[in-house]
């Protein structure tokens, strides 16, 4: 029988395959490609030779718990609501966290989270290939900590085949692109559920709204100084009203621009005193050498560490920017946000989800496309998006 102290972890279901499947219905909710035989091949493997037993209950005891988020910035940020949680249910419980190495930036001096181990060569990374090495190496590591309860946040097979391989006793998470039968509890996958939504189903059957799953990053006061110094070096002293301006996201699909943002920053240093801080890796820097004569557009792209952008981002009062994780991290950080955000995903179910955010969105009948370069003419969910809606958006979230 299932530990009663634990009643939000129901027991494990007959079948785990059973469960969820999404509104659109049957086992695969996203977009069908030549992968989806072969998950449907390996899941008809596993069905038929699970190796776990069917029948195993909820651990009586809680030592180690193991929570994976290999992915993307703002999927880290979508999982920071689900450490507290862990921690008020298993108070004597080590929480590690298995990520990327961006992840590990977004975690760092979390303290509802016991140890951090990277993952850096996974099958997300940007190199899309996986060093073998390290992951025979993490898969003896995790075996050695006996982790009773492990949680896969995104629903692949592979984190669960990995999960299953580091002998992790009880593993939670939903079998939506494969491997169900390799986990011992499924939850409904509701669709229509914003992705921290569905991390707390994971993890609680309490009904915390959506507005009170707080994501938090925390900060040394060492970093915060050295922020505020890096900062004066670029002549911006304490005193300084900062907008962080962030021009890129994770696909050209999902980019407002950079002659607009261009237009934009020209608008806001004519009409007010404020200093713009541009992010960003690549083409921001385009945005950035545009004002390479002014003393109010600081250029910081390419010149900080991920743990570095997160403490300068601090120091802001606004973030101005595309649907991408430095606004996730802005947002995690309790700045008040503008996000431009197109039609390439449900943003209702991907972006912030708390205030203080605005969102400037057009509306376009082929959305949500999931492509990463728009195949529509003009790009219309972006480009019907003009520079002075975005100013009069910024002038209302936080007057200049």
């Amino acid at each position: 029988m299932v530990d009663t102290r634990y009643p939000f972890c129901p027991p494990p279901l007959s079948s785990p395959r059973s469960a969820g499947g999404g509104k659109e219905g049957g086992k695969y909710p996203f977009r069908r490609s030549w992968r989806w035989h072969l998950v449907r091949l390996c899941d008809g493997i596993l069905d038929f030779f699970a190796p776990h037993d069917r029948k195993a209950v909820f651990p009586e005891s809680i030592r180690n718990i193991l929570v994976i988020r290999l992915d993307q910035i703002g999927d880290v940020v979508c999982a920071l609501p689900v450490f507290p949680i862990l921690k008020r249910r298993f108070p004597s419980a080590r929480v590690t966290a298995l990520v990327s190495g961006e992840g590990k930036a977004v975690l760092e001096h979390n303290p509802f989270v016991d140890r951090i181990v990277v993952f850096g060569s996974n099958w997300f990374s940007r190199s899309g290939s996986v060093d073998l090495e390290e992951l025979f190496r993490l898969t003896a590591d995790l075996r050695e900590t006996r982790f009773e309860l492990g949680f896969d946040l995104r629903g692949d097979l592979r984190t669960i085949a990995f999960m299953t391989a580091s002998r992790v006793r009880y593993r939670i998470g939903y079998g939506i692109a494969g491997g169900a039968a390799l986990l011992h509890r499924m939850p409904d996958y509701d669709m229509s559920r914003h992705q921290v939504e569905l991390n707390r189903n994971l993890v609680t059957d309490e009904p915390i709204d959506k507005r009170n799953l707080k994501p938090e990053i925390y900060l040394t006061l060492e970093e915060t100084k050295e922020a505020w110094k890096r900062l004066d070096s670029f002549g911006v002293d304490r005193g300084s009203d900062l907008i962080a301006i962030h021009p890129e996201a994770g696909y050209p699909s999902k980019e407002w621009g950079d002659e607009k943002f261009i237009q934009l920053i020209e608008k806001l240093i004519r009409d007010a005193e404020l200093k713009i801080l541009v992010f960003g890796l690549n083409h921001a820097r385009r945005v950035a050498e545009h004002f390479a004569s002014s003393d109010r557009v600081v250029n910081l792209v390419s010149l900080l560490s991920l743990r570095q952008m997160i403490a300068v981002l601090h120091c802001c009062r606004l973030f101005v920017g595309n649907d991408s994780g430095p606004s996730h991290l802005a947002h995690a950080l309790g700045l008040a946000c503008v996000v431009i955000a197109s039609g390439t995903n449900e943003y209702e179910r991907w972006g912030i989800w708390r205030e203080p955010v605005t969102i400037r969105k057009h509306e376009v009948p082929c959305s949500p496309c999931h492509l990463p370069v728009c195949n529509v003419a003009g790009h219309p969910c972006m480009s019907e998006i003009s520079v002075d809606d975005v100013l009069a958006t910024i002038q209302s979230v936080a007057p200049c």
